[in-house]
């Protein structure tokens, strides 16, 4: 019986010791009245530094500002402010994982290898990845990048698949990894590499740079598909629920088809896409 009772204390002592330790992301931004978002400082169109507002701008950043609104409403305070830190795809993760901010609002893509160390919301965006190449390099298709160097972000989901797909395809191309997408091209433009890998409309806003519109080509070629989620804490089922309930708002409200006309025209909305904004707009 002595032992019994031993083992039922310690075992209330662990869960409530758990109890503790489990993170109430709504009660510090209540009490605090401020959210920190972590973000991706040169991810246009999606996250990026805006040089004449000094302050992110972008589709990620607008939609983690819609779902900040719907939080405020939600815990009935006048104002939420949201400070904003940034980082790069690994170090945002590494942010959010260890409390440092959160919520993470860039363009990153949920994973179950990620899922070990965050949690995520419901899917923000969906698209393809694929290759950058300049023009003058004689790259028109992934085969061409035989002996050639090609250029990926370090730590993004796009730095493995594509090793993958070099790989899959017997394709011997020299990987060149650089910390973040800025350095990347302009490894391309100073022709240090022939092609740069990434998620197409990231790519399509870094060739916007190219005032004469001719020293960039895209491969007619997709080696991945990436769905963009927003990286939460583990372990916060409530936080998680604010955010996805913000996120059926925005998508219910057709609030998101003015953010994604603001921010991706003149692209439209695929209809995988359409179905993912369908899919998460549920009910209360």
């Amino acid at each position: 019986m002595k032992k019994l009772l031993t083992f039922t204390l310690l075992a209330a002592f662990a869960v409530g010791a758990h109890a503790v330790e489990a993170p109430n992301t709504l009660a510090k931004i209540k009490s605090s009245k401020t959210i920190t978002l972590a973000y991706a400082q040169n991810a246009a169109p999606f996250s990026f530094d805006d040089t004449k507002t000094f302050k992110p701008q972008g589709y990620s950043i607008s939609l983690c500002e819609s779902i900040v609104t719907e939080i405020q409403k939600q815990l009935g305070l006048d104002a939420l402010k949201i400070n904003w830190v940034a980082g790069t795809t690994p170090e945002r993760l590494t942010m959010v994982a260890e409390g440092k901010a959160d919520m993470e609002c860039g363009v990153t893509t949920t994973t179950l290898k990620r899922q070990e160390k965050v949690d995520f919301s419901t899917v923000t965006f969906l698209q393809t990845a694929t290759l950058l190449a300049r023009s003058d390099s004689g790259v028109n298709k992934a085969t061409d990048l035989v002996g050639k160097k090609l250029a990926v972000v370090t730590g993004t989901t796009t730095e493995r698949r594509v090793t993958e797909a070099l790989s899959n395809g017997k394709i011997t191309a020299e990987v060149v990894p650089f910390k973040n997408r800025d350095d990347a091209f302009k490894a391309l433009e100073d022709g240090k590499v022939q092609a740069l890998a990434g998620d197409m409309i990231v790519l399509l806003g870094l060739v916007s740079r190219d005032a004469s519109g001719t020293r960039f080509t895209m491969l007619d070629e997709d080696f991945s598909m990436e769905p963009y989620a927003f990286a939460l804490r583990r372990g916060d089922p409530d936080f998680r629920l604010a955010v996805n309930r913000g996120l059926a708002n925005t998508y219910r409200s057709g609030n998101i088809l003015s953010i994604f006309n603001r921010w991706l025209a003149p692209f439209k909305p695929s209809p995988v896409l359409l179905a993912v904004y369908g899919l998460n707009s549920m009910e209360e």
